[in-house]
């Protein structure tokens, strides 16, 4: 029921938009990530969910990221620098015998590269969150990935790629809400 929950919120919010926008869903055989970017001028607003069924962890977050692109020799870079506001919940298990919850304000950013600038991209992402800037039961917050994508017809992309989003808990353990690779399709519109 959640799942669908969120797959409806995330495709309502893409039919709400007027300006340039994307839609970017992964899933692995016990995850599944949808996010939606919107372009706000110079800048995306992003709005992601992961929900992980094996451990019933899920990770959803909101962000800013001042965005542009750029050619070097001739290829074509395109990235974005800013942060994202995370909210993550721990479900039960050894570990983590109460379950936690973790708010955290996390900075980075992403990048891809465009290798001849064809239809086949190399991408990366990184957004972490020191302890002062994390939260309820959190010490710190990663979340990091990369990918490998190509354009099969026009603004539609097909990817594989590897995350790991961990949150560290205030008693020191460390605990993977994702960790492995996925599957893709991002379409922009």
């Amino acid at each position: 029921m959640r799942l669908r929950l969120f797959v409806f919120s995330l495709l309502a919010t893409a039919s709400f938009s007027a300006a340039a926008a994307s839609v970017d869903v992964n899933l692995s055989n016990d995850t599944i990530e949808g996010k939606f970017y919107a372009n706000a001028g110079a800048a995306d607003w992003t709005f992601g969910g992961l929900y992980n069924r094996d451990t019933k962890d899920r990770a959803f977050n909101v962000g800013l990221l001042a965005t542009g692109d750029s050619t070097f020799g001739n290829s074509r870079i395109e990235g974005g620098l800013g942060g994202k506001l995370y909210s993550v919940t721990i479900h039960k298990r050894d570990a983590v015998p109460n379950g936690a919850d973790v708010l955290a304000l996390a900075l980075g950013g992403q990048l891809r590269w465009f290798p001849g600038n064809g239809s086949f991209a190399l991408g990366t992402y990184a957004f972490y969150a020191p302890r002062v800037v994390t939260l309820l039961d959190g010490h710190q917050f990663f979340d990091i990935g990369v990918r490998a994508e190509v354009e099969v017809i026009r603004n539609s992309f097909v990817y594989v790629g590897y995350r790991q989003v961990q949150a560290e808990l205030d008693n020191n353990v460390k605990q993977n809400v994702d960790k492995g690779g996925f599957i893709g399709l991002q379409i922009k519109f």
